[in-house]
């Protein structure tokens, strides 16, 4: 009996921070068709609601009081991309991209969508660069031809900004600098001030943020 009771504290003790879904989140996820084991995944790192996703207007790329076929939940700034980067293999690897995105009043959120190309995360949000004449098939585009030379990961996403994290190095840092202060120079001139420091970010990043202000 004594051995019972220890082994139910044990497992009490490590259960206690799990995060148990609400029949609300469960009719969501039921309703998408979305596997629940990695919705309870989800909700156990960002200890916050799962809601359904927001429609993005397809010309504007404005916030809709409509809904997508996707999952979001609330987290922190601190916490997200270190959420997207623990996740983003498992859930590729059941049919499912994970990606942080800023909603409405700029918070920040971890969302879910179906599929296996993350250039689809970039669609969802229609990110774009509009202030520098980007639309979003214009980012996607040039996002798509990094991707082929470098292999790319969408860490996060949101209407005029996106943070990618690369599976190889750009070899020539100064030339792949030059194209991207060329692509989005807000990431220099109102970021980290010269070349030189994007060149040293992207190698302390394995990646790059894009922002067009």
């Amino acid at each position: 009996m004594k051995k019972i009771l220890i082994i139910m504290g044990i497992l009490s003790f490590f259960g206690c921070g799990a995060k148990k879904l609400t029949s609300k989140e469960i009719e969501l996820v039921n309703k998408l068709d979305f596997n629940i084991e990695l919705m309870k995944e989800l909700k156990n790192e960002t200890k916050n609601e799962l809601i359904q996703l927001p429609a993005i207007d397809q010309e504007t790329a404005d916030i809709l009081d409509e809904y997508y076929n996707g999952i979001h939940s609330i987290t922190t700034e601190k916490k997200a991309n270190s959420i997207v980067k623990k996740l983003k293999e498992k859930f590729r690897a059941r049919g499912y991209l994970i990606f942080a995105f800023t909603g409405e009043s700029d918070s920040k959120s971890i969302g879910v969508i179906k599929g296996t190309n993350d250039l689809d995360i970039l669609r969802y949000r229609r990110t774009d660069g509009i202030n520098h004449d980007y639309e979003n098939n214009d980012i996607v585009a040039k996002i798509s031809e990094w991707n082929d030379k470098f292999g790319l990961t969408v860490i996060g996403c949101g209407r005029d900004w996106l943070e990618l994290e690369f599976k190889k190095l750009p070899t020539d840092l100064d030339a792949f600098a030059d194209e991207v202060y060329e692509f989005c120079p807000d990431t220099v001139d109102q970021g980290v001030g010269e070349i030189e420091n994007l060149k040293q970010l992207i190698k302390e990043m394995n990646g790059i943020w894009l922002w067009w202000d």
